[in-house]
């Protein structure tokens, strides 16, 4: 006779302390969807020492229970601030068990940048915005890191907004994803959040990826 079963615990496999960090609200970009705590292009960047000592805090409060850390930088735009890419070295050559390192950006930054990036994080991930978007760069910097992120060890995924304006490009997005075999999810938007001119699009990118 069958007893029924309860699920009591999930644990992690390999346990680790999880961080979320915004490093700040700082973005090169306006999404008219995103809500005004989550960016702007007015607040100043965090330099290196600021996140060092904020890192330092963590640490010294967490050190004692002896875990590995798992941290996921979010913005704002992380790669808009210069001391981002040095912050993440500082934690991977320093005395830290960083078991992970994530990351999420809008593509925006250098492919240069983004493979000096790849080299020291553990996941990327490209949030896809139609406003702004130049595609075929944006996609090429995907293709082309995919290549260095490569699984089981590192990650690569493509977050595709689902901008109610832009379903026919967001279909083209999740084709060309197939066809590379990259790691993507379209993402619902709550537009409850939107206090911006009501004409959608504000803007409108780049839309020039022709073919998959």
């Amino acid at each position: 006779m069958d007893t029924e079963r309860k699920i009591i615990r999930v644990e992690p496999t390999s346990p680790s302390i999880a961080i979320t960090w915004t490093i700040g609200s700082r973005c090169n970009y306006d999404c008219m969807y995103c809500p005004t705590e989550l960016h702007d292009k007015t607040s100043a960047h965090s330099d290196l020492d600021q996140l060092k000592a904020a890192w330092q805090s963590i640490y010294q409060k967490t050190k004692h229970i002896g875990l590995p850390y798992k941290v996921s930088f979010s913005g704002g735009e992380v790669t808009a601030n210069r001391s981002f890419l040095p912050m993440i070295r500082y934690l991977r050559n320093g005395e830290f068990d960083m078991a992970q390192i994530l990351v999420s950006t809008n593509g925006s930054a250098s492919l240069n940048y983004y493979k000096k990036l790849a080299e020291v994080v553990d996941a990327i991930s490209f949030s896809v915005h139609g406003e702004f978007i130049q595609e075929k760069i944006f996609f090429d910097k995907i293709l082309q890191i995919n290549q260095l992120m490569v699984r089981p060890k590192k990650s690569l995924h493509v977050d595709i907004m689902d901008e109610f304006w832009n379903q026919d490009r967001i279909g083209l997005y999740r084709s060309w994803c197939k066809v590379h075999d990259i790691s993507h999810s379209v993402n619902r938007i709550d537009y409850q959040h939107v206090i911006q001119n009501k004409t959608y699009p504000i803007l409108k990118g780049a839309y020039d990826l022709d073919t998959i």
